[in-house]
């Protein structure tokens, strides 16, 4: 087959086209009725599938069945790079009417570091020298009417329990974390204070226009390298049950050890003394968490979440199993916050709130969950038991005014203490 494009000023242009295999879908029509092979084809592979064989119901009982197209995933090559995956979905009414209010669907492009909303066309636009076809993803019309399509949770909480590392010089003596029990299986509810840590696989790369502004052409990469999540309520409060450390074969251009904690080796399976896990177990587990309804408590987790790319949603949303809590997301960055003021350090909260002096040479994700768990409590503390309407604001006031005094560094000296005498709650029990 020969395309050709006729240009405004006269001249054709012929181009080859690369053949492409479609599977067809022929009507199963007992009228006998004939229908042409341009049809046909225009059936099978058509976005809209707007067939001329009337309504769905009447062509299912004629035995026509008809998909719809929902995806596609595309190879963008690349000689330089080996090229990349590009998905196009079209996302359904149920979303936007959540997210805009209004009821309708949209194509989005998703590649590696961007959501976009694209015309329809553009999701079956192929072109064999840069842009192939990978996978196209149909979905039978009509088929939630008919078919119970809710998803039962399919991952099980055994994921939770004890497992085996992937570190060879790993010992039960350098164990920073106790499994769940069964009996420890957290709830709907159930307080979890969750860190992370990211270390770096590629620089940012950019460029100084003329006229000195900056551009970004590719932006820097970050991979999670530990996760934590420590017990928010029980007799072991306080206790990590998950601290797992990312494996991974990439090249990691740095490890950020002033503010990860992370060092040299410990991600390497071969040399690392730590609890080592794939990507793909931790995501599990996290996901669990998520899907049970659990509360999870920390600092700056909405950064968190979204490098670890996972959606956590915030605000009134209806799982498929069971009511999530309307605040799943207890971030102590906006617990601490005034309305156009800066944010403030996890380390400045710790040392004015609960006079703990916490991240002194580096990070450390299990003190650092914990800590934003206490938080929480003296947090509740302040702003359910004030005797007076602005007791709280008057808390925040006097913070912001101690940070701006000081700098919002925490002294150094040891005989140092804190300006409040706020005790450590005892609840939260030490390794």
């Amino acid at each position: 087959m020969e395309n050709c494009s006729l240009c405004r000023c006269g001249s054709e242009t012929v181009r080859a086209s690369s053949t492409l295999l479609f599977t067809l879908s022929y009507p199963d029509d007992k009228t006998g009725k004939n229908y042409d092979f341009a049809q046909v084809l225009k059936r099978s592979i058509c976005l809209d599938q707007n067939t001329q064989w009337g309504p769905a119901r009447a062509e299912e009982e004629h035995g026509v069945y008809v998909y719809d197209l929902m995806a596609t995933v595309v190879h963008i090559l690349d000689s330089r790079t080996g090229g990349s995956l590009v998905a196009h979905i079209k996302v359904g009414e149920t979303y936007h009417q959540r997210k805009e209010g209004v009821t309708h669907q949209q194509w989005y492009l998703f590649n590696d570091f961007l959501i976009e909303p694209i015309d329809k066309h553009e999701a079956v636009q192929f072109d064999m020298n840069w842009k192939v076809p990978a996978i196209l993803y149909y979905v039978k019309r009509n088929l939630n009417s008919r078919y119970n399509l809710n998803i039962k949770n399919p991952i099980e909480a055994s994921v939770l329990l004890a497992e085996a590392s992937l570190a060879r010089k790993q010992r039960k003596t350098h164990t920073t974390f106790i499994p769940l029990m069964l009996n420890e299986m957290p709830q709907i509810g159930d307080l979890v204070g969750l860190d992370a840590e990211f270390v770096t696989l590629n620089e940012e790369e950019a460029e100084l226009r003329s006229d000195g502004t900056k551009s970004t052409i590719k932006p820097s990469q970050m991979s999670v390298a530990r996760i934590t999540c420590v017990r928010g309520q029980g007799p072991n409060e306080g206790i990590p049950f998950i601290d797992d450390y990312i494996s991974t074969q990439e090249q990691v251009v740095d490890y950020l050890t002033q503010y990860s904690g992370i060092k040299p080796g410990d991600l390497d399976a071969k040399i690392s003394s730590k609890h080592l896990t794939t990507l793909k177990s931790t995501y599990l587990k996290l996901r669990f968490l998520i899907d049970i309804g659990v509360k999870f408590v920390g600092h700056g987790l909405q950064k968190d979440f979204r490098v670890i790319n996972l959606m956590v949603w915030q605000g009134s949303f209806k799982s498929l199993l069971l009511r999530v809590p309307k605040d799943q997301v207890l971030d102590t960055v906006y617990l601490f916050h005034m309305p156009r003021k800066r944010m403030i350090s996890l380390r400045f909260l710790a040392w004015y709130f609960l006079d703990l002096k916490i991240q002194g040479e580096t990070h450390d994700s299990i003190e650092d969950a914990r800590t934003a768990l206490q938080l929480y409590r003296k947090y509740l503390e302040l702003s359910k038991n004030g005797t007076e309407p602005e007791s709280f604001h008057k808390v925040l006031k006097g913070l912001y005014e101690k940070g701006r005094k000081m700098d919002w560094k925490v002294p150094e000296p040891e005989g140092q203490t804190s300006p409040k005498n706020a005790a450590v709650f005892s609840s939260v029990m030490a390794l």
